[in-house]
């Protein structure tokens, strides 16, 4: 787990040794106790500093949200992209246990987990905006939608990862399927899509804004 060189106090040891038992086992199977033992402290020590184990997801939840915010507002700057590229690159196993807690957030269905997904969309959002006012990202005409399909689409090749390293075959490293190949293999062809776009021209737009407009005015013309 990445941390900064000032974050390295009792509290982010505990929640880093946090972040990477629940990637592990689960936010339901993992422990206090265990936390407190990968960490190297008491189970008390954990208690003071965060309350309960749900006080230590939420400061779980905020780390990582940070750290993927850092990498949005990176990945909305053109002259950044690279650099974040080649640091995943040459350091891919300092994301490992980022990636698993992203993993069990997102299947974990409670509050929690339904938090966590909407706090990355509303990073989704945000990246979006700046790019805009940046303008290096166009407008669009729902900004909220577009950011749900980005987020949902990045999170699925977390969610993925093994699959699609399986199909192209390359490297599959535990626990997350994900590591330098795959991105070397992904990375192009998702931005070449997200800068060129997929179909030639708007006839598809154009049927699907009929399809869905037609269906709204026939709904609004039989309603009672």
């Amino acid at each position: 787990m990445r941390s900064t060189a000032d974050d390295l106090t009792t509290r982010a040891r505990i929640r880093d040794a946090a972040i990477g038992l629940f990637g592990r086992e689960g936010f339901a199977r993992a422990t206090v106790r265990g936390v407190a033992t990968a960490a190297g402290v008491s189970p008390g020590l954990v208690i003071h500093h965060f309350g309960t184990k749900a006080g230590l997801r939420k400061a779980c939840d905020q780390h990582v949200l940070a750290q993927t915010a850092d990498q949005g507002r990176e990945k909305s700057d053109p002259g950044s992209t690279g650099k974040l590229i080649q640091d995943y690159l040459n350091n891919p196993d300092q994301y490992t246990e980022e990636i698993a807690y992203i993993r069990r957030s997102l299947a974990d269905e409670s509050e929690a987990g339904d938090a966590f997904f909407d706090a990355v969309v509303k990073q989704s959002e945000d990246i979006i905006l700046t790019g805009i006012a940046a303008g290096t990202i166009r407008e669009f005409d729902d900004v909220r939608s577009i950011a749900l399909v980005i987020a949902s689409n990045s999170l699925a090749i977390l969610m993925l990862g093994r699959h699609l390293s399986r199909t192209l075959g390359v490297p599959a490293p535990e626990p997350n399927g994900i590591g330098p190949d795959l991105l070397r293999q992904l990375t192009l062809p998702l931005l070449e899509i997200y800068t060129h776009g997929f179909y030639a021209d708007a006839r598809f737009l154009n049927a699907a804004r009929e399809a869905i407009e037609g269906n709204t005015n026939n709904g609004r013309e039989h309603a009672p």
